[in-house]
């Protein structure tokens, strides 16, 4: 029987260990949120002190930080999951991270025995609850096919897309095509509004048409109906477009829109809703523009 370790326990850990459990497998979490360590524990894990004593005693540890810099102190800090790793442990880090911290993360793993792969994921704490996320992995092919059965409970599509860091660009990657694709959303709403028009009706004549997508579709409905807070906050999109924009200047990529929504979301921190959702780009169109989206 494999036993699984978690490292963290933010929403998305939390979803994997119940979602593990649910399969059978024997589950030892650590995390920083005691109420979130007991939330694992009620539904069946064991309780580790420290990130090393995940790794000293599982065979695969899943890690899944706020970030890079949290991710990097779980692996490297004291009592991190290096100091605990023995021969033969896979790491899967599920946390949106630089591909340069990647291959950081890979070379440590690698000198302690184990082998790391860099697996962000697409779909969020309910996707993993339900089996059906999206896990972009980077990383050797041993590795990939030793924690592929530890996954498959998890994902509904899991890739290797090739080597250390790879999976951390196609995360990167998609995170454009999202937020420029919901700015796009937000000024087809905008035009709409200062024009006039239903934008009921103009939501589902898109919704019909070309312009149909997965951000209008869900995003839609939230700057409808004045939701500018649920979901993925303000602070995390910016904080996923300065990697994108760090991996284009290293690769010497150009990539204007994306500046421009970066740009549009500073504005809406200046404003003060760092708190509020992705969808709160709509506020920095909004003011400029001197209408509100509403219908």
């Amino acid at each position: 029987m494999r036993k699984v370790g978690i490292v963290g326990s933010g929403a998305l850990a939390r979803a994997v260990s119940a979602r593990l459990l649910e399969y059978g497998l024997p589950v030892l979490v650590w995390g920083p949120d005691e109420e979130g360590v007991g939330e694992c524990v009620r539904a069946g894990a064991a309780v580790a002190s420290t990130p090393a004593e995940v790794a000293s005693q599982a065979q695969f540890i899943i890690v899944a930080a706020a970030d890079g810099p949290e991710s990097e102190r779980w692996h490297l800090g004291d009592h991190g999951v290096i100091q605990g790793m023995c021969d033969g442990r896979v790491v899967v880090d599920m946390t949106t991270i630089s591909p340069a911290l990647a291959h950081r993360l890979s070379h440590a793993c690698r000198e302690a025995g184990g082998a790391f792969l860099d697996a962000p994921v697409s779909g969020g704490a309910p996707a993993a609850r339900t089996g059906n996320l999206v896990v972009m992995v980077g990383g050797s092919e041993t590795a990939y096919d030793m924690a592929l059965p530890v996954l498959e409970p998890l994902g509904r599509i899991i890739v290797r897309v090739g080597e250390t860091g790879s999976g951390a660009i196609a995360k990167l990657c998609s995170q454009v095509m999202c937020f420029v694709n919901l700015c796009g959303v937000c000024e087809g709403l905008a035009l709409g509004a200062k024009a006039g028009i239903d934008l009921r009706k103009l939501f589902s004549i898109t919704t019909s048409g070309a312009a149909q997508s997965w951000e209008l579709d869900n995003m839609g409905p939230k700057i409808l109906a004045r939701d500018l807070a649920t979901g993925y906050p303000v602070s995390t999109s910016q904080y996923d477009l300065s990697l994108v924009l760090d991996a284009a200047r290293e690769l010497k990529v150009f990539l204007p829109a994306t500046s421009i929504v970066h740009q549009l979301y500073h504005a809406v921190e200046m404003g003060g809703q760092t708190g509020e959702a992705s969808q709160a780009l709509i506020r920095a169109l909004e003011t400029m523009s001197g209408v509100e989206v509403r219908g």
